[in-house]
């Protein structure tokens, strides 16, 4: 006879097989957190070598100016727009022309760009929803009452609400 207290088989393989689940569970949500955070991470950096280029353009753009005998150019800081050239009324109406062309492009690429966001963002949820509703449902009202489990239920209902619409 053992002289410590063990629990029924039944119970200890209901306990080991909650557990596997549980890691399992935690193993693909720290999968789907790298895979957020690594696209969160290339999306900064497309984001700061963009803006790299653009500095590089303007200084290569003031220095072609410097060189040649045309009007003269002034560049606004970073962020606040196009090349500004003194000149004529029909060449500033152009310029003008042009800068709506770009400010539109640059209104679809953002709108793009949120929509990949947005378009991701369900996908991490779906899946997570998937991985939580992989688990057995005895574990989940086991844990009814943790932050896990609350956390389950809002990522759940929100994949579900997003389904409905």
């Amino acid at each position: 006879m053992t002289s410590h207290t063990s629990l029924p088989s039944d119970s200890q393989q209901l306990l080991h097989a909650a557990q596997q689940e549980r890691d399992q569970a935690q193993a693909s949500a720290k999968r789907w957190r790298r895979l957020y955070e690594t696209e969160a991470q290339q999306r900064q950096q497309e984001a700061q070598i963009a803006e790299q280029t653009i500095q590089s353009l303007r200084a290569e753009i003031q220095q072609l100016c410097q060189f040649s005998s045309g009007p003269q150019v002034s560049l606004p800081p970073s962020g606040q727009g196009a090349v500004v050239m003194s000149n004529s009324v029909p060449h500033l109406h152009n310029q003008l022309a042009d800068l709506v062309a770009e400010r539109d492009q640059l209104l679809q690429a953002l709108e793009q760009e949120q929509n990949n966001h947005a378009k991701t963002r369900e996908n991490l949820i779906s899946a997570l929803g998937d991985a939580l509703d992989a688990q057995k449902p005895q574990q989940s009202s086991a844990l009814s009452s943790s932050p896990r489990a609350r956390a389950g239920a809002i990522i759940r209902k929100d994949r579900n609400g997003r389904k409905e619409t």
